[in-house]
């Protein structure tokens, strides 16, 4: 399985080499570690008390619900609303069943209840959400929920948090241009890590329609980083990545002279 794995990179680098510039992407193809998607933080609290909420009909519905009986969909989503991470994620999968791309944005917003109360395995529908909500459609208060949710559970080590804020950071993407700050906390965990971010951070340079000489070399210093992952994969495609920009920048280098 590695060998297949470490072929396929090593191809895929090869490729990207002999593509034009604006052709040249290649997807990670390296899976967040497993065990890190499990990470937990509670960032907002969740309903607690059933005689918290202000209506005999809500406080009947939840403890239905908690009895596993079915409730309606209204009371469903009125839970939800009074921060019951249950309700929340149950009524999200309501909604993901009967449109996912209409209802994106209402779908993240309640599975990010359900993560920030506890519930990380609301985690990725949320994030597979906000992958169809378009920047131009999120709300300031959405956005606020989510980045509020996303970044706590990406800072204690959550790989597929990780992932999605360098996935939703930067021109023309769901949060904007990444800030320098973001930035250099995913590094800072990248330095722990595999290798993975490093890599994605040269390629995003590699893949941009035009590209400085300080960015090549910045591209440079992250392949040389991401070349001391011990995941093989990784390993392979920054090595053959940096040789092959290595060889372009003193080409380019030679040429200005």
């Amino acid at each position: 399985m590695i060998r297949r794995l470490l072929s396929l990179t090593m191809i895929l680098a090869l490729i990207w080499l002999s593509l034009p510039v604006a052709a040249q992407s290649i997807p990670m193809t390296i899976n967040p570690d497993p065990a890190s998607t499990k990470i937990s933080v509670v960032t907002q609290a969740n309903l607690s008390h059933t005689r918290r909420l202000p209506t005999r009909a809500l406080r009947d519905a939840r403890k239905a619900m908690l009895a596993k009986e079915p409730i309606s969909e209204e009371d469903m989503r009125k839970l939800a609303d009074y921060n019951d991470g249950l309700a929340a994620k149950r009524y999200a999968d309501i909604l993901r069943a009967r449109d996912p791309i209409g209802n994106a944005a209402e779908m993240a917003h309640y599975y990010s209840v359900a993560t920030g109360t506890g519930r990380v395995y609301a985690l990725k529908p949320m994030i597979a959400a906000m992958h169809h909500i378009r920047p131009e459609d999120l709300s300031r208060n959405l956005k606020r929920q989510l980045i509020s949710v996303l970044y706590p559970h990406a800072w204690a080590g959550n790989s597929l948090a990780l992932d999605a804020v360098i996935a939703f950071n930067g021109p023309d993407k769901l949060f904007g241009a990444m800030s320098q700050s973001t930035r250099n906390k995913i590094m800072e965990h990248g330095r722990k890590g595999s290798g993975r971010f490093e890599l994605r951070f040269a390629l995003e340079i590699l893949e941009a329609p035009e590209t400085s000489r300080a960015e090549l070399e910045r591209a440079a210093e992250y392949l040389e980083a991401a070349k001391q992952s011990k995941i093989l994969a990784i390993q392979a495609t920054a090595t053959t990545l940096l040789s092959q920009l290595d060889a372009k920048l003193v080409t380019e280098a030679g040429i200005s002279q």
